[in-house]
C-alpha cells in the first residue's frame, strides 16, 4: 500500500511535468487517460485548480488506483476488473474497480471517492472535541474528501489478505482559510502466519517512508 503510493506519486509527478510543460489540454488528457474512469471532478475542473492541494490529491489518488488495478490484473490475467462509476447527490462521487472469480484473487477492490458538501453540526462537534479550531460562517463549513482504499482477498488462504486507505480533508474557515490533513493506513490479515511475508511488507513501507525522513516509519508503525 505505502509503496504502491508512493510509486504513484512518484509516476504522476513525471507525466504531470510532461503534461505542464506542453500546457496544453491534450498532455492532460494523455496523462488521464491511465484512469480507470474520468475523474470525478472533472477533467476541466481539475485544470482549472491544479495547482490546488485537493486537485493535486485526487489525480494522486486516481493514479494510485490505476497503478494498483493494473498490477492486480497482471498477477490475474485471466480475471478483469469491473469499473462503475458512482455520484453523491450532495456533492461528488467515486470509482469502484473490483476484480473477483479469479485464478489467482478470489476478490480485489480499488476504490475512490471523492466527495464535498457542509459539515453537518455533529462532525463539526466531534472535530473540534478532538482538538481542532474551526471557524464557521453563519454555523457553516465547506468541505472535501477524498480517498484511495483497497482490499485484496487472494484465493490461497498461504496469502494474506492486504487492506490500504489513504484519504484527505480540508475544511474552508470563515475567513476562507484552509485546513487540511490526511489520515490512513494499510495492513496484512495472514490466515497462516509466513513471517517472510510480515518482514517484507513492512521493509518495503519503511524503504517508502526513509525517502522523505528517516523519522517516520517509527511514527506512523505505533499507529
Amino acid at each position: 500500500g505505502g509503496l504502491g503510493l508512493a510509486l504513484g506519486l512518484g509516476l504522476w509527478r513525471r507525466q504531470a511535468a510532461v503534461a505542464a510543460a506542453r500546457g496544453d489540454e491534450e498532455g492532460d488528457r494523455e496523462l488521464w487517460q491511465r484512469f480507470m474512469a474520468p475523474p470525478v471532478s472533472g477533467l476541466r475542473e481539475l485544470r482549472r485548480r491544479r495547482r490546488e492541494l485537493r486537485s493535486r490529491m485526487e489525480l494522486l489518488i486516481m493514479e494510485t488506483q490505476a497503478e494498483v488495478c493494473r498490477a492486480l490484473a497482471a498477477l490475474d490475467p485471466g480475471a478483469s476488473f469491473a469499473v462503475d462509476s458512482w455520484e453523491r447527490k450532495e456533492g461528488g462521487g467515486g470509482i469502484s474497480c473490483v476484480l473477483q472469480d479469479g485464478e489467482v484473487f478470489e476478490k480485489a477492490g480499488v476504490n475512490v471517492s471523492v466527495v464535498s458538501g457542509l459539515l453537518s453540526e455533529e462532525a463539526a462537534r466531534q472535530m473540534r472535541s478532538r482538538g481542532k479550531a474551526l471557524k464557521a460562517k453563519d454555523g457553516k463549513l465547506p468541505f472535501c474528501a477524498m480517498g484511495v482504499s483497497s482490499v485484496i482477498h487472494p484465493k490461497n488462504p498461504h496469502v494474506p489478505t492486504m487492506h490500504f486507505n489513504y484519504r484527505y480533508f480540508e475544511i474552508e474557515e470563515a475567513d476562507g482559510t484552509k485546513k487540511w490533513w490526511f489520515g490512513g493506513g494499510t495492513d496484512l490479515t495472514p490466515t497462516y502466519l509466513n513471517e517472510e511475508d510480515a518482514i517484507h511488507f513492512h521493509k518495503t513501507l519503511k524503504e517508502a517512508c526513509d525517502k522523505h525522513d528517516l523519522k517516520l516509519y517509527p511514527k506512523y508503525k505505533k499507529w
